[in-house]
């Protein structure tokens, strides 16, 4: 290559690069961007102060709803330092039904209409002049009315919810300005009388112990007629037998029956019940709490069989009741009856005596109630002490626990069968002198025992094997322990 190219190569780069600087430092800047932080012109529809709102009037297609705020007196109960209890009368502010006048109404549930329209603003400008408000859905809109002390008057005209959802058109009266407004305050604009209702079905709150009396129907038939005894901590069948029924499960169902809600209406003046199954509901409670008395039918459950319909004293109106609190409907009379035949407190016990395969078996019973070591046992002659003979008296005890603890397997109440040779007899006397008599008597098939008390079928079956039973502390298991201790200890003394 000669000299003079190999000048002329760099000289052409640096004219390149040179060139390409002056280029690129004399490009137009971009402008900057300045944050738009000018603040979103806020569309006021109402504004007015909440206290002075008097009456509230709700129009849509087919029910009109009309509400006035008003001061009553309640009863306000007061627990002392010392728990004693002060109930004094005083003011509060409720929203009361004027149309329809006889109409439950949840008082909060109108109250959060009136809070969400005091201050209450358009989402955007939707159009100034509509030519068409049947294409916001405002051509037949609901109609909320606010009215004030001063007789003032705020009207809004709800329409439909928009295309895309979250918003629903509205426009004030009087005015042509279509709006959005939020999907959370038009939803309180536009509830029916069916979404005001009371969903409390009493006027305070009660609890298990209050319920007094419930009998329970199934398909048509009773199952139980039960009544509370000794300040709810005990209850007593009168049907289908006299007996005592099983506290924990009868407290279950009281439970559900004292706290229940509804959980939505659904329907009110139907002409066909049956497509909520309260036709013939196939399940019916008839109870009393606190000097007053309820029914309420049970139906279908929902297609999600989360909830059953009801109906509340045959009125026709129907709500749903959350299913997860009557999971009892469908249990058996067993698990309402009282376990056991006859359940007695060894306290009150000073002789029993068991005749069962050949054998009398005479227990002498003297408990202590204040001192257990002075409490004696006495079983076929043999004595034992709490104080010396711990291992013994227990095995006494589970005895007696077996003889207390025959519980029932079922019920037959389609049978009379004859009290003739029991293959069980117990008879308890106890420290005041009264008898008390249980026996079993066999079944022809030879599997349950028909379980008398006091010469009277009780209605109650137990298993046969139940006796030889050590998961249950069968009878005839707790006598062998018994007796194959005493032998121990007669045979170290």
């Amino acid at each position: 290559m000669s000299n003079f190219k190999k000048l002329i190569i760099p000289l052409v780069l640096l004219v390149l690069l040179v060139g390409v600087y002056f280029v690129v430092t004399n490009l137009p800047e971009g402008e900057e961007e300045i944050p738009d932080n000018t603040p979103k012109e806020v569309i006021q529809i109402f504004e007015f102060d909440k206290n002075d709102l008097t009456e509230i009037i709700m129009e849509n297609k087919k029910e009109t709803l009309h509400f006035r705020y008003e001061t009553i007196q309640v009863e306000k109960e007061t627990t002392n330092a010392d728990g004693t209890v002060t109930t004094e009368m005083v003011d509060r502010n409720v929203w009361l039904p004027v149309e329809p006048a006889d109409m439950n109404v949840r008082s909060s549930s109108v109250d959060s209409i009136a809070w969400n329209a005091n201050t209450l603003k358009a989402q955007k400008l939707i159009e100034e002049n509509p030519s068409d408000l049947a294409v916001y859905g405002l051509d037949n809109p609901v109609v909320i009315t606010f009215k004030m002390k001063d007789n003032t008057q705020y009207i809004l005209h709800v329409g439909n919810k928009t295309p895309t959802g979250g918003a629903y058109y509205a426009k004030k009266e009087g005015e042509s300005t279509v709006y959005t407004i939020g999907d959370y305050e038009a939803k309180k604009f536009v509830q029916t009388k069916l979404e005001l209702l009371e969903t409390d079905i009493y006027d305070k709150e009660y609890t298990a112990l209050d319920v007094a009396a419930m009998k329970f129907s199934r398909n048509g038939k009773l199952l139980f007629d039960a009544t509370s005894e000794e300040e709810g901590t005990k209850w007593v069948l009168s049907y289908p037998i006299v007996a005592e029924a099983r506290y924990e499960n009868m407290y279950l169902i009281a439970e559900a029956i004292s706290t229940i809600s509804v959980s939505e209406y659904v329907d009110e003046n139907t002409t066909d019940l049956t497509k909520y199954g309260l036709e013939t509901p196939p399940y019916i409670f008839e109870y009393s709490i606190d000097g007053q008395d309820y029914k309420i039918s049970f139906g279908k459950k929902q297609p999600d069989n989360k909830a059953f319909y009801a109906m509340l004293n045959d009125e026709n109106l129907i709500f749903t009741v959350n299913a997860s609190g009557f999971t009892f409907l469908d249990k058996p009379i067993e698990e309402i009856v009282n376990p056991f035949v006859h359940l007695q407190n060894i306290n009150e016990v000073s002789e029993m005596r068991i005749t069962m395969d050949g054998r009398i078996d005479i227990s002498k019973i003297n408990v202590d109630t204040e001192d257990e070591d002075k409490s004696t046992y006495e079983f076929n002659g043999a004595l034992m002490t709490s104080e010396k003979d711990d291992k013994y008296v227990r095995l006494f005890k589970k005895y007696y626990q077996g003889a207390i603890g025959l519980t029932v397997d079922k019920m037959n109440l389609d049978v009379n069968p004859v009290l003739e040779d029991p293959v069980v007899h117990i008879e308890y006397t106890l420290k005041t002198g009264e008898k008390i008599e249980v026996d079993l008597v066999s079944e022809p098939e030879g599997v349950y025992f028909y379980a008398f008390k006091n010469g009277e079928y009780t209605g109650l079956m137990i298993r046969q094997s139940s006796l030889e039973d050590e998961n249950r502390n069968g009878l005839r298991v707790s006598y062998k322990n018994l007796v194959d201790g005493l032998k121990e200890r007669e045979s170290s003394d």
